[in-house]
């Protein structure tokens, strides 16, 4: 009676050794690994596991028939009583071989994460020492960054005391763009009586802030009317005063008409009347007229009605050769008062003028309740009495 084996033992360490053992990480084992003298063993143990020797019992003659057939029941009997015990302890052997590889792959896990420790020791060792150049460089930017702060800190309490020594300055500073500083007058004017210039009339307004006696104002927020009859000028005047309202025409007796305006090449100069502009090239032959073109008339009362037809603007500027007085004239000063009028008071001369003021625009002004405040050689400046009482 033959032994059928049981085969799981031998598939279990033939599957450890290869490493395709389930239980058994294939990781864990290589062909390096394997042991040949255990290969050989295990081929000798499954030729081995079943006892497959057969001895046969021969007989001759009816007594030895009986003796052999005696021989083959106990061998028979034998084998019955024997082969439970064989069964039994390959059962056994299978459990343990089943045991013993997981035994040893616990052991193969705890070894090779044991295996692992220095290792990670090591990298935490690396970690450790990265991370402490790390943290010594940002000490070292932390310094450097403390120190930025104080130089910076120190930098700005230095332009502090500059900025306040500058607006100190500033405030002690009276910037002037007008010819003879009237602008300048008039903020001192202004100062004294508590009045803030928000609104303006400049009357031959020329150049949009060279030689200007409002665009002081106009930096402080003030707006106006600026009337220039030189469109070259007026377009300056639109590009560089785009808060104020520009008006491109010529201030004359009559409005609506076609004027000849004769362009000077002085500043303040071009002009509607023929023969003043040939007194100025008399008084200063580098003086010539440029260009004549014509221009439409408007009347000083059709502006004031139509862009102050409410209130008077707090300063009139009047620059208009030779309309001066004409200007003044035409004015109702019954309902149209500005605080402050600056009017041109003697005629063009080249260099450093010293002609006697205009006699008629001083009594004109004196008997509409204006006093003369100020004159700068060029300009009087005047101030409406009645306004300067109630101020005061």
């Amino acid at each position: 009676m033959s032994i059928i084996y049981d085969e799981l033992e031998t598939d279990i360490i033939i599957k450890k050794l290869t490493g395709k053992n389930e239980i058994v990480p294939q990781d864990n084992f290589s062909v390096s690994t394997v042991n040949i003298k255990m290969l050989d063993s295990l081929d000798k143990m499954n030729k081995t596991s079943v006892n497959r020797s057969y001895r046969p019992i021969q007989s001759d003659g009816l007594k030895n028939k009986v003796t052999c057939l005696f021989k083959r029941l106990v061998r028979r009997m034998t084998f019955w009583l024997i082969e439970p015990c064989m069964i039994q302890q390959t059962d056994y052997n299978s459990a343990n071989n089943i045991f013993s590889a997981e035994v040893n792959y616990q052991i193969n896990s705890i070894n090779s994460r044991l295996e692992t420790v220095p290792e990670l020791d090591t990298r935490i060792a690396e970690m450790s020492e990265k991370m402490t150049e790390k943290i010594s460089e940002m000490n070292r930017y932390i310094e450097k960054t403390d120190k930025h702060i104080s130089d910076n800190e120190k930098y700005i309490s230095e332009m502090e005391k500059s900025m306040n020594t500058m607006r100190n300055t500033l405030e002690n500073f009276n910037m002037t763009f007008s010819q003879s500083g009237e602008d300048s007058i008039i903020q001192y004017i202004c100062n004294t009586l508590g009045r803030k210039i928000e609104t303006y009339l400049d009357l031959g307004a020329n150049h949009a802030f060279y030689l200007s006696n409002t665009y002081n104002f106009y930096t402080q927020g003030a707006r106006g009317v600026l009337v220039e009859a030189n469109p070259e000028l007026a377009r300056e005047l639109i590009e560089k005063r785009p808060e104020d309202i520009v008006v491109n025409k010529c201030i004359a007796e009559k409005s609506g008409e076609k004027l000849d305006f004769y362009i000077m090449n002085g500043d303040g100069l071009s002009t509607t009347d023929y023969q003043s502009a040939l007194n100025f090239i008399k008084e200063n032959p580098a003086l010539a007229i440029t260009k004549t073109i014509s221009i439409d008339s408007v009347t000083i009362n059709e502006i004031i009605d139509l862009y102050f037809p409410d209130s008077a603007p707090d300063i009139m500027n009047i620059d208009i050769e030779g309309m001066e007085l004409t200007i003044l004239k035409m004015t109702d000063f019954e309902k149209f008062r500005p605080l402050i009028i600056i009017c041109e008071m003697i005629n063009y001369q080249n260099g450093l003028p010293n002609s006697p003021k205009n006699a008629k625009i001083l009594e004109l002004m004196r008997k509409n309740d204006y006093r003369e405040f100020a004159f700068t050689g060029i300009n009087s400046i005047f101030i409406d009495t009645r306004q300067e009482v109630i101020n005061l």
